[in-house]
């Protein structure tokens, strides 16, 4: 069951945030959300404006880098139990078939919404979660920084 449920949540995470769409978004996540930035200060988004103020920011520095495309490379799926599935994954964000930024690993932790399974966890490099927060920046040779 893992391998059949991050595909249609992934699918619906890349339109959601390549087309500003925060109906859509707000429907692959699981409140309270956790993010992890690797080596950084987790946090977590408890309510529906938190998340759209943490989406918006995302959405527009998507925009603002001409991503066009965002591909989930599944390496890894775990059912840690009914109720919770692990997913590993290495992300590719691009502008037509050209990387934006060096791929790099996301973890996933789904579990059970009313009708779907939805994000309740986000686990990636810091200077992914940075550039989501408009904090840094993707430098000329595709790295995150915070130069």
């Amino acid at each position: 069951m893992a391998n059949d449920v991050f595909g249609p949540v992934g699918t619906r995470l890349t339109q959601a945030v390549l087309t500003g769409d925060f109906k859509l978004y707000r429907s692959v996540m699981r409140l309270p959300l956790r993010i992890e930035p690797l080596g950084g200060q987790p946090y977590e988004l408890h309510t529906d404006t938190s998340l759209q103020q943490d989406f918006e920011l995302y959405h527009d520095v998507i925009a603002l880098n001409d991503v066009n495309d965002i591909f989930r490379e599944n390496i890894v799926h775990n059912q840690l139990a009914d109720d919770l599935i692990e997913v590993t994954c290495v992300t590719h964000i691009l502008h037509d078939t050209a990387p934006v930024v060096e791929p790099f690993n996301t973890l996933f932790l789904l579990r059970p919404t009313e009708d779907s399974w939805g994000i309740s966890m986000i686990r990636s490099s810091i200077g992914h979660i940075n550039w989501t927060l408009a904090r840094s920046r993707i430098s000329d040779d595709g790295r995150f920084t915070d130069d």
